[in-house]
């Protein structure tokens, strides 16, 4: 009982039970503060307990995933092998939901097979992938359907609505830069970059819009004008318009826009209220933390704009 897979390999007898074998070793571990590498105390801590190092290792690590999940336990608690651990840290890291406290009793218990926990990994496995192609592919869906409806409204307000009447557009399909993106050119040069952007759910809104905000900085280089075209007033249009308005840039030289509506043209996003208060009472999106490399010191500030810095505020 207790003995799993791979345990008493090259002939060896297990002298104890597996996890009765990691509380004994796991202080003596924790505590090693010698030069030397701590595989190699692993090594000779396998040798005196008649294992290979290698075995030895897969015990310590699912006796460690083990604790994490239940807390330390009497040595009768744990009947399975460790190969039963295991598996159920590969399904904990797919899904913990997974893993009712009752299932992880059962498992303990020696009541469910290493073939048990191999199908349901097999299954969570397969599930999970299916999950996030889902996500992907409504992404997908949700991305392609808004350059769609921007490519229209384009072409309704065309090029006069920017500034340049005699200008044309132009929807880029090869570029190391500009990705979904429409060019407006007038005579020999590009004079607008419009990114038909669907806008990132994935991260949080400052971060999403930091990054939208080096993409316009670098446009913004090449053209005179750099637009966001959004599907909605959305927390990182919101966002990104406090980084443009703080910076002196936004109706300057960058511009956010939404599509209201399926047909609807496109319409300037104009309202700063939210970027006004994210000035006023959430600056902590410009907080830093980090540590000096000399003394290790933990520092804290945050950014400030530069002495003559354009600012609207």
């Amino acid at each position: 009982m207790g003995m799993s897979e791979g345990e008493g390999s090259m002939g060896r007898q297990a002298k104890q039970h597996w996890y009765a074998l990691y509380r004994t070793l796991k202080p003596q571990i924790d505590a090693y503060q010698g030069q030397d590498s701590v595989n190699l105390l692993i090594s000779q801590l396998a040798d005196e307990a008649g294992y290979d190092a290698k075995v030895l290792l897969r015990m310590l690590k699912a006796g460690s995933f083990l604790d994490a999940l239940t807390g330390p336990l009497n040595v009768e608690q744990v009947q399975c092998g460790y190969a039963h651990i295991e598996l159920l840290e590969r399904l904990h890291h797919l899904d913990a939901a997974t893993l009712p406290e009752e299932y992880v009793t059962q498992v303990l218990a020696n009541k469910v097979t290493l073939a048990i926990l191999r199908a349901q990994l097999v299954q969570t496995t397969q599930e999970r992938g299916t999950a996030q192609s889902t996500a992907r592919s409504r992404a997908r869906q949700r991305v392609a359907g808004h350059e769609r409806r921007c490519i229209a409204a384009l072409k309704a307000v065309g090029p006069g609505y920017f500034g340049y009447p005699e200008g044309e557009l132009i929807k880029v399909t090869e570029s190391e830069v500009l990705s979904q993106c429409v060019l407006l050119r007038e005579g020999d040069r590009a004079r607008v970059a419009i990114f038909t952007r669907a806008g990132d759910t994935s991260r949080k809104p400052e971060k999403a819009a930091a990054e939208l905000f080096r993409v316009a900085q670098m446009a913004s280089r090449y053209v005179e004008k750099v637009w966001f075209v959004f599907p909605e007033p959305s927390s990182l249009l919101k966002t990104l318009a406090y980084l443009a308005l703080d910076t002196g840039s936004l109706r300057r030289w960058l511009h956010l826009a939404t599509l209201d509506g399926e047909d609807a043209p496109i319409q300037e996003f104009t309202d700063l209220r939210h970027a006004l208060n994210m000035h006023l009472n959430y600056g902590n999106s410009l907080e830093w933390a980090g540590i000096t490399l000399t003394d290790q010191r933990h520092v804290r500030d945050s950014l400030k704009p530069l002495p003559n810095t354009p600012s609207t505020l």
